[in-house]
């Protein structure tokens, strides 16, 4: 069962084959979670048992998915969950100024 929109996402989407269906399933999901992607800390799918990324997720997922809609959205709750947190000052060499 589903903790969070990005994982009802993730076990209602894959395999499904028309755009309204994906639909459907956004609208249970948000219906569920009404927070949708607020309630879902990045990378809080990481761990063990999980994938290493968001990309890794949405490939073994979607694969099979024929509605582009679905599998896009799969791939957004795959990135949100698996792909690790970005720290803006260290992508970009940034420093805090230390406090006087």
């Amino acid at each position: 069962m589903a903790g969070n929109f990005a994982e009802c996402l993730l076990d209602e989407l894959p395999g499904v084959q028309n755009n309204n269906a994906a639909g459907a399933a956004y609208q249970v999901c948000s219906a569920k979670y009404p927070e949708r992607y607020a309630g879902v800390a990045q990378g809080s799918g990481r761990g063990f048992f999980g994938f290493d990324s968001g990309a890794e997720c949405a490939l073994k997922k979607a694969r099979d998915t024929r509605s582009q809609v679905a599998a896009g959205m799969m791939r957004v709750a795959c990135n949100r969950l698996y792909d690790r947190p970005k720290d803006l000052f260290d992508e970009f060499g940034l420093s805090v100024p230390e406090k006087r």
